[in-house]
C-alpha cells in the first residue's frame, strides 16, 4: 500500500463548507480507522480520495503522485460502499476476483490472490455461492476483499 498525504484539502458545495483545511498522513502500509458523527464529512473525504468528488482546494497524494485532478480510474483505490455493490450474476470466486480481471492479470495470479483473499477473510467455504445466498456480514466481507 502506497503512503496517502493530504494537505489543506477543503470542499464546498455551493456556499457550504464541508471539508476546510484537512491535513492527514497515512504512511505506507498503516491500518487507518476514519470515525465520527453523521453528518461531518468522512464520506466526502472518501469520496475526494477516490477521485469521485473534486476538491474546491488542496492536494491529495499517493506517495509522490499528486492525484488530486486525476479520473478515478486512473488513482488505482476501491472503495466497499454500504450497500456492499455485489454483481449478483457473479460468484463470490469470482466477484472477489473481478477487478484483478478487469486488469488483466493471469488466471493463476487471480487464484491465488482469491484464494488469499477468501482465507484472509473467512470467505473458502463460500466461494461458490452466489451474493444473493449470505449473509449481510458476508456480503460485507466479500466487498472488502474485492476492494
Amino acid at each position: 500500500m502506497t503512503a496517502v498525504s493530504i494537505e489543506g484539502l477543503t470542499k464546498r458545495f455551493g456556499d457550504t463548507v464541508v471539508l476546510r483545511d484537512v491535513d492527514l498522513r497515512i504512511p505506507d502500509g498503516a491500518f487507518a480507522v476514519l470515525v465520527g458523527p453523521s453528518g461531518c464529512g468522512k464520506s466526502t473525504l472518501l469520496r475526494l480520495i477516490a477521485g469521485l468528488e473534486r476538491a474546491s482546494g488542496g492536494k491529495i497524494r499517493f506517495g509522490d503522485r499528486d492525484v488530486t485532478t486525476l479520473e478515478p480510474r486512473e488513482r488505482d483505490i476501491a472503495m466497499v460502499f454500504q450497500s456492499y455493490a455485489l454483481y449478483p450474476h457473479l460468484s463470490v470466486r469470482e466477484n472477489l476476483g473481478f477487478g484483478l480481471r478487469l486488469r488483466k492479470e493471469s488466471p493463476a495470479m487471480i487464484a491465488q490472490r482469491v484464494a488469499e483473499v477468501s482465507e484472509m477473510l473467512g470467505l473458502d467455504a463460500l466461494l461458490d455461492r452466489m451474493p444473493k445466498a449470505l449473509s449481510g456480514g458476508q456480503r460485507q466481507r466479500v466487498a472488502m476483499g474485492r476492494a
